[in-house]
């Protein structure tokens, strides 16, 4: 029996969300006759070490770096980077691959430190994408990608990515992320006269939900018959939750607050039209959600949401607020179009999105790798 591939996964954002439901089913997912999977990670606020190791199960080892956090923090990333860089001694990892930018940034100065023989790094979206931060950081985010892009290899979860990736290096392979849910049954409408648009996920500024707030108002005065529902919670619901009462809303506008997984999917079934006007994305795990759910999805016209929403078949793409209301005013009056575009893109997830088409890819990367020698 072959020796088995020993593969460090390293992430700063374990937890619900896109990035931690990715890595978490590869540590779950990847076959333990051919590799053995350990994590190190930190979680997101509001999640404990124990509910992330539960969702990543499939791990043969775990261990927390609480002084992973996102932002830059110089003592938090050296006792960060001390830790992995002896914890690679250690383990000896065969490969190492991290997730998100300082996930990134740390995992891969320590591996190349540490000798480990193949580093890979998943951006999930670029930190310089960020719109919340002021130019000079955001400046100071790509000087940083690019002084560590001779580390390693890229594996960029779209397309859009790969491009940005390609910018900073050569070495870049495509594995996009996967819908991880379940295939659903197809959708039946029930005798709600109202259409519904809603929004899945985090309320934080990349989310853009004061956009969604203006968006209900707009409906609400355009035509009657309409709720806006968000799915979820943040860091910016107070701000949100006044701005919708001095609009005078709460007929229209409903915030749901933290939801289990499968209670924010069966309240995403009971939607018309899924609305994703971020600022920045990865490949939001959200549209693929709503897409295997049957919904057409009207998004902001930024990559990573253009990987999956093709206008006029899946969906509809908004470059600005005014174009966000036209658009979802088109949608309201047409549950035809509603109807096509959502089978459209649940075909398209059911094809091109399995957890099994994401295991099979990056199966095949890291064992590429391991044949033709290091991928530092």
């Amino acid at each position: 029996m072959a020796e088995r591939l020993r593969v460090l996964q390293v992430v700063e954002c374990g937890g619900p969300g896109g990035t931690g439901y990715q890595v978490a089913a590869l540590c779950n997912g990847l076959d333990p006759g051919t590799f053995e999977v350990q994590l190190a990670y930190s979680v997101r606020p509001g999640t404990s070490p124990a509910e992330y190791e539960a969702m990543a199960r499939g791990a043969s080892r775990f261990h927390h770096v609480p002084e992973m956090v996102r932002e830059i923090s110089p003592l938090s990333d050296l006792r960060a980077f001390w830790k992995l860089y002896r914890l690679f001694r250690q383990t000896r990892p065969d490969l190492v691959h991290a997730h998100s930018s300082k996930a990134g940034f740390l995992a891969r100065v320590a591996g190349w430190l540490a000798r480990a023989p193949r580093i890979y790094y998943s951006p999930h979206g670029y930190a310089f994408l960020q719109t919340d931060s002021p130019p000079l950081k955001r400046t100071l985010y790509r000087w940083l990608e690019w002084s560590v892009s001779w580390i390693g290899k890229i594996i960029a979860v779209s397309y859009s990515e790969a491009a940005l990736a390609r910018g900073l290096t050569s070495r870049v392979h495509v594995v996009r992320d996967a819908y991880l849910g379940e295939s659903p049954d197809e959708r039946e409408r029930g005798a709600n006269p109202d259409v519904v648009f809603c929004t899945l996920g985090r309320m934080s500024y990349a989310r853009n939900p004061e956009a969604f707030v203006r968006l209900a108002r707009g409906l609400a005065l355009a035509r009657a018959k309409v709720r806006c529902v968000w799915i979820g919670a943040g860091e910016l619901e107070p701000e949100v939750r006044r701005l919708a009462q001095s609009l005078r809303l709460e007929p229209v506008l409903e915030l749901t607050g933290w939801l289990p997984h499968a209670r924010a999917l069966e309240a995403l079934r009971r939607a018309d039209v899924l609305v994703q006007f971020s600022r920045w994305e990865g490949l939001p795990n959200s549209v693929l959600e709503a897409m295997a759910c049957g919904l057409p999805v009207l998004a902001s016209d930024i990559p990573g949401n253009r990987e999956l929403v093709r206008p006029d078949e899946t969906g509809l793409l908004a470059p600005t607020e005014e174009d966000l209301l036209r658009q979802a005013l088109i949608l309201a009056g047409d549950p035809a179009l509603r109807r096509r575009m959502g089978a459209n893109g649940r075909d398209i997830v059911k094809r091109d999105f399995t957890r099994e088409r994401l295991l099979r890819e990056i199966t095949a990367v890291y064992k590429q790798t391991a044949m033709s020698g290091s991928g530092k």
